[in-house]
């Protein structure tokens, strides 16, 4: 029984070691903005991906309904540069309906955190100027923040017709 055992427990390290081994490394670096990206390793599918007829750009590993799209490159933590808004305004928790039982994202200068998320909802996000990339583990989001005033902060998605409309959250 003993010698089963053992046997039983060789053959998982192997294949432990095996697999850990044929980890693809598939790093590179991002020319406009000079950091590297990685593939997306992020270990849950995000079922909220392409709400809103959100485009799927690229895919995660456990996002394979398009065999076409390989996985997406996301910077290892967020990036912001050249700044055209006061993060100070723009910085806190949002969302679309004040009278809503959550918010919708937490914006922080580490991470665009995407309240009610099924996994790590921290997300990390490259602000340049007023343009706002958030890396979802599935997707790329692109917009434009246009407004920071008065608690409310407007952003235009690029897939989007209007502008959306946050107000901060209040506990």
């Amino acid at each position: 029984m003993l010698e089963k055992l053992n046997y039983i427990l060789i053959l998982a390290l192997i294949s432990v070691s095996i697999s850990c081994k044929n980890e693809k490394k598939n790093n590179i670096l991002n020319l406009e903005t000079g950091t590297e990206l990685k593939s997306d390793s992020v270990e849950t599918y995000n079922e909220l991906a392409n709400t809103e007829k959100r485009k799927t750009l690229e895919i995660s590993e456990y996002n394979t309904d398009n065999s076409e799209t390989e996985n997406i490159k996301r910077p290892e933590k967020t990036i912001i540069r050249n700044l055209e808004i006061d993060t100070t305004k723009a910085f806190g928790i949002w969302t679309q309906d004040p009278n809503g039982p959550h918010a919708d994202f937490w914006l922080t200068k580490k991470s665009f955190y995407v309240v009610d998320y099924d996994g790590d909802g921290a997300m990390p996000y490259i602000l340049d100027k007023n343009k706002i990339t958030v890396f979802y583990n599935d997707f790329i989001q692109k917009g434009t923040i246009t407004s920071t005033e008065n608690d409310i902060l407007k952003i235009k998605w690029s897939d989007m017709d209007k502008e959306t409309e946050y107000v901060k959250f209040e506990n």
